[in-house]
């Protein structure tokens, strides 16, 4: 009889236990165990559909498409940045050497300057103003620069109009002040464009030999 109970109360501890039994996750996979005499025994996890694998590969490539796209139009604009602020520091390096006495006695105060034309806008010439006309002249130039073929001359400013196919600028010594065609622009602006319109910016300079990029 002692027996027979123990037995009893063993089955029916192991079945309250058994009602009891819990679910749990593991590393994000849910799980559930029953448990019996002999201890847990877990369920087979479930893992990632063919279509959850698929559909989560599409979004990954989407991304990093998006960024690649978007770091290549950054890095574009940094070099425009950095090309515009070259023909800026070649503005202000004609301007010093301008103030230099460089030459023979007759010659040394002749302006130096920077041509632009629209006609050429993957460089621009840096010159001599030997007869002293505030503008470029065939035969006068010292030497070509060419812009990085990313890149290009898109427009000549006076002001407000962009209409200007070619820009001469001197300077002359002892002057810091910037002469733009022969003292009939005041206020002049080259503009610098990437090739696929993508982004400009805008070198001003004006008649008091200011310059800065916008």
């Amino acid at each position: 009889m002692p027996t027979f109970l123990l037995s009893l109360r063993l089955y029916l501890l192991a079945s309250k236990r058994q009602k009891r039994a819990k679910r749990f996750s593991v590393a994000g996979r849910e799980a559930s165990c029953t448990l019996s005499t002999m201890g847990c025994v877990p369920c087979p996890s479930k893992g990632f559909s063919l279509l959850e694998v698929l559909i989560t590969a599409a979004i990954i490539g989407l991304i990093t498409g998006i960024v690649t796209l978007r770091y290549g139009a950054f890095n574009n604009l940094i070099l425009l940045k950095n090309q515009a602020f070259q023909i800026a520091l070649e503005l202000r390096e004609i301007q010093t050497r301008s103030l230099s006495a460089t030459g023979s006695s007759s010659e040394f105060r002749r302006p130096y300057g920077i041509y632009f034309a629209t006609a050429e806008p993957g460089s621009y010439i840096i010159f001599r103003d030997s007869n002293e006309n505030g503008y470029y002249t065939a035969g006068e130039e010292l030497e070509t620069r060419r812009l990085d073929s990313r890149f290009a001359i898109n427009q000549l400013c006076s002001g407000i109009n962009c209409s200007l196919s070619t820009m001469s600028i001197t300077f002359q010594r002892p002057n810091f002040d910037a002469v733009i065609n022969n003292g009939t622009v005041s206020d002049g602006a080259v503009g610098v464009a990437t090739l696929n319109d993508t982004g400009s910016r805008l070198i001003r300079i004006n008649a008091a030999g200011q310059i800065t990029v916008e």
